[in-house]
């Protein structure tokens, strides 16, 4: 599944950088008093298999994942809120829904924050179906 989230990391990454040259694209923890921003946090999780993940012999034929993604913009919401719009279609050209969006407060009043989940599964030569 690695090189399924890494090629659909890069691909989100290469999107939001072509409207926000200056925005850090990362999957590693974004500290906003130390970061440079804007930026955009991606995160991959792999909840548990259920029966629709596994085919009759038991054998698990997709992965559900989840997209978690946070935009921090230290000047607008709206900033923030394009980011995540940028990563919104490029998630959606590769098959992913988008599950939920939020306002997150930050330990610091200055920085915008937004966030938002999407899903879906994927088998091994990864091809996407709806979750």
């Amino acid at each position: 599944m690695n090189d399924h989230s890494t090629r659909i990391f890069n691909y989100v990454r290469q999107e939001v950088t072509k409207r926000y040259p200056k925005c850090t694209v990362t999957s590693s923890a974004i500290n906003s008093k130390d970061s440079k921003l804007p930026a955009l946090l991606v995160q991959f999780r792999f909840p548990g298999e259920d029966e629709s993940t596994r085919d009759s012999s038991g054998v698990e034929l997709w992965t559900r994942t989840a997209v978690d993604a946070q935009s921090f913009s230290g000047t607008s919401v709206f900033e923030a809120r394009n980011i995540l719009v940028a990563a919104d279609e490029a998630l959606a050209r590769c098959g992913f829904r988008r599950s939920n969006w939020t306002v997150v407060a930050d330990a610091d009043p200055s920085v915008r924050r937004l966030a938002a989940t999407w899903r879906a599964k994927l088998d091994k030569s990864g091809t996407v179906a709806p979750w």
